[in-house]
């Protein structure tokens, strides 16, 4: 498995037969995708922070699957699927296997993916996030609500995977939050201790995933080292 970090929440997981690209809102370069493989484009929401509209350009020239949450507009074409939460959709193509994903809610717009192929468990959370804001400069968010919203989230993936499952988890680390930036990738890492962790969200702010790591020191996940776009970020 390699991961490529693109840019904010876009990253691509190259596995054996299958291509996962996340959330992409830049220009892929062409070796990043694969032909003669499965490439499946995943969009969790309609900001233009994470879905632009030329993911379908890469369509023409390589085998794309498009799942994409449902408030994003409407396009037409046989391999183009809308989710909402709590779904589920199975792939099966005979060269390149099985992929099948699970749809989770946002505590923002749209849905989080988690996605099992080639023995895989990956999660990409979206704008799944524990958005604790300054109250005095968002007074109409509930600090408490967004709380309580983002670890039930959290909490009802623990009742399907057991600690460690998950191999790869993408989630928001927001420096605009200041210090409450990490507190969504803590409590992931406290809960599910995925085996690896690429914070996201966090634009061109790179010096954020330095202060993450500092702060889940020895607690036994791997967290990536993002420090500039394009960059593989990871590889097993």
């Amino acid at each position: 498995m390699k991961v490529i970090y693109l840019h904010h929440s876009g990253f691509i997981v190259q596995l054996n037969n299958n291509t996962l690209i996340f959330d992409d809102i830049t220009n892929i370069q062409p070796q990043f995708l694969r032909k003669g493989r499965q490439n499946y484009f995943f969009a969790s929401h309609s900001h233009h922070d994470h879905f632009a509209q030329r993911i379908f350009s890469y369509g023409t020239d390589f085998n794309a699957t498009y799942i994409l949450s449902d408030d994003i507009p409407p396009k037409g074409g046989s391999n183009v699927f809308y989710v909402s939460p709590y779904q589920t959709k199975h792939f099966e193509d005979p060269k390149c296997g099985v992929v099948d994903i699970e749809t989770y809610g946002s505590t923002d717009l749209g849905v989080s993916f988690l996605v099992k192929a080639e023995g895989k468990i990956i999660f990409h959370a979206g704008d799944l996030n524990w958005w604790d804001w300054d109250p005095e400069t968002r007074p109409d968010i509930d600090p408490k609500v967004e709380e309580e919203d983002y670890k039930a989230e959290i909490d009802s993936l623990v009742q399907k995977y057991p600690d460690g499952a998950i191999d790869l988890a993408f989630v928001p680390v927001d420096s605009r939050l200041g210090h409450s930036a990490f507190k969504a990738a803590e409590y992931f890492i406290d809960t599910l201790h995925p085996k690896v962790l690429a914070p996201m969200h966090f634009w061109d702010h790179y010096d954020i995933g330095h202060e993450l790591q500092n702060k889940v020191f020895g607690k036994g996940t791997q967290i990536c080292d993002i420090t500039r776009r394009n960059e593989l970020i990871y590889e097993d």
